[in-house]
Order: structure tokens, then sequence, then C-alpha cells
């Protein structure tokens, strides 16, 4: 067992990942002996701009989602591994472009956003937490990360409509 400041690393021989719809699974199996994690998630340690080097495999059921361990290079995995990685990363990194504010609803300390984005209408709620939910990326690019952790990007504000401005201000303070 690895105490909690030990870095453990998965290799490639002793893990499988597996896809069951949109939720990424793991077996770890280490002489003989298997665990399984019906559902992981993966975030990039660093650098972030390297998506192929050290992405932290974490135990999405347990509430505090402790680590399991680091896959070094997930390109050198097996086929099946690389693409069921390779989905879960689209997932991950998917971030729409918000290029309108329809409507935001405050209620019972969520919003409820309606917004039209570079993907098509989309409808998303996030908890009324400005410090937790945004990220002031740079001068008026903007990152909204909704209760599900997805992210919604407003690249330029100045260039959003008067009315989409006028919510964001009141909602957001930006």
């Amino acid at each position: 067992m690895a105490k909690a400041f030990e870095v453990v690393y998965l290799q490639p021989e002793q893990i499988r990942f597996t896809r069951h719809g949109d939720t990424l699974g793991l077996t770890v199996t280490v002489d003989d002996v298997s665990v399984q994690y019906p559902r992981v998630i993966l975030r990039p340690c660093f650098p972030v701009s390297d998506t192929k080097a050290y992405l932290s495999v974490r135990d999405a059921n347990a509430e505090r989602q402790p680590e399991i361990g680091i896959v070094q290079d997930w390109t050198v995995l097996r086929p099946d591994d690389r693409e069921a990685i390779a989905a879960e990363l689209g997932l991950y990194y998917f971030v729409p472009k918000i290029t309108q504010i329809h409507k935001i609803k405050e209620e019972l300390g969520f919003l409820y956003w309606t917004v039209s984005t570079d993907k098509g209408p989309q409808e998303f709620v996030m908890r009324n937490s400005i410090i937790s939910n945004t990220r002031h990326v740079g001068p008026g690019h903007w990152l909204i990360i909704d209760v599900n952790e997805a992210r919604h990007e407003i690249p330029d504000v100045s260039v959003l409509d008067a009315r989409s401005q006028k919510l964001l201000e009141e909602y957001l303070s930006v």
C-alpha cells in the first residue's frame, strides 16, 4: 500500500482501461491480483500543454476522488486502452465557446444558463460561486465551469451582444 505522499506510477502491462457508455473504468493487475475501479477520471498533471504525459487517474466513486496512480505516457498503452483514454480526454477537453447568452436564472444557489455556442444551443447549471466556478483567463476571456465540471469558454466578452454582456455583469460581475 502506497503512503499518502508517494507517487504511484501505473505500469502499462498492469492496467486496462474500458469504456461503458460515457464512463471510463480501470482494472489494475499486480502479481495476479486485480483491483477494479468501475469509474475513474483523468486529470492532466503538468505540463498541461503535453496531453500525452502524466495523467492522474482518480477513483470517481470515492467522495474525495483519491489518486490511484499516474500514467506517464498513455500513447504507449495497448490500442484499446489508448482509444478509451482518448475518448475520455475528448470529453474533458470539449470546451464550447459561448457566442450568446439568452438567459441566466438564479435559484437556490445555482445559476441556470441558456446559451448559444459554437457547438449549438446548450443549457447548463453552475453553482452560484463566482470564485470556484469561473476563471479569468485574460482580458475579457472567461472560463465557466458547471456542476458536472464541464467547461464553457467566453473568448472575448466584448464581442458578445449588449444583452449577453449585461447578463454577465449582473451575475458574474465581469
